[in-house]
């Protein structure tokens, strides 16, 4: 596809690799620049529908945290409507577009969902190669964060105590040995495209990081897009462990 990018930067990862610490960063550079810059969290519009069908999808997992990490039905039924609100999602997206000038700085986006899909529900069918090729909106830079297990148990211990954020989180923090099979998957879908940045926020500082990405924002080609997960490349994988 020839679409041109999104001005901005997508910042993609499993629970605690770094993303929100990365995007602040991020973003307070180019804010110092004297850029108008947009920072947004897990939807690229504020849509109420959108809203309330991410809120609809967490609710799936209260009461949950006690399942085994691969739950079939508890998957399938988070899957599908967290995948419907991502379908609505980024069709609003693209009539809308983003300001005049205004480079966005989007915090988590579409692929751990795709990986979730691909991981729990490959059968299923949700968000196909088709629609990564022909409706994700893509970005002028992509960043995947991974780190090791035990740097997300520090974390997890050290940013939120005994309080998750939402059910999901919950469920998450009480299989982070697991994850971390679900990250090795999810960097392998993109691990080798020149269109993502794949980082390790447990062997770089957040300075470190933030400059990565900065320099490769800096770096980007005038007019060449980048893409998203190539179809068939990666995405037919399916996991062992």
């Amino acid at each position: 596809m020839d679409r041109p990018p999104v001005p901005g930067i997508l910042i993609e990862g499993h629970e605690y690799s770094g993303k929100s610490t990365l995007a602040r960063g991020v973003a307070d550079v180019l804010r110092r620049r004297g850029l108008t810059v947009r920072s947004s969290h897990g939807t690229l519009t504020r849509d109420p529908l959108v809203r309330s069908l991410l809120d609809e999808a967490l609710t799936v997992f209260e009461g949950a945290e006690h399942h085994e990490f691969r739950h079939p039905r508890t998957w399938r039924r988070f899957n599908s409507r967290r995948s419907a609100q991502l379908v609505l999602d980024t069709e609003l997206f693209g009539e809308l577009g983003p300001g005049p000038g205004e480079i966005l700085v989007q915090d988590r986006y579409w692929l751990p969902q795709y990986a979730f899909n691909q991981y729990f529900t490959p059968a299923e069918g949700y968000l196909s190669e088709a629609w990564i090729a022909s409706r994700v909106p893509r970005f002028t830079v992509q960043v995947y964060l991974t780190c090791d297990a035990e740097t997300r148990r520090r974390r997890a211990a050290t940013r939120d105590g005994a309080r998750a954020k939402h059910p999901l989180n919950a469920f998450l923090r009480r299989h982070l040995d697991e994850v971390a099979g679900l990250d090795r998957f999810t960097a392998g879908l993109v691990e080798g495209s020149p269109h993502w940045l794949v980082l390790r926020s447990d062997r770089l500082s957040p300075q470190e990081l933030t400059d990565a990405v900065v320099r490769r924002f800096d770096a980007r080609p005038a007019a060449r897009p980048a893409e998203p997960v190539a179809a068939g490349a990666g995405a037919d994988r399916r996991s062992t462990g």
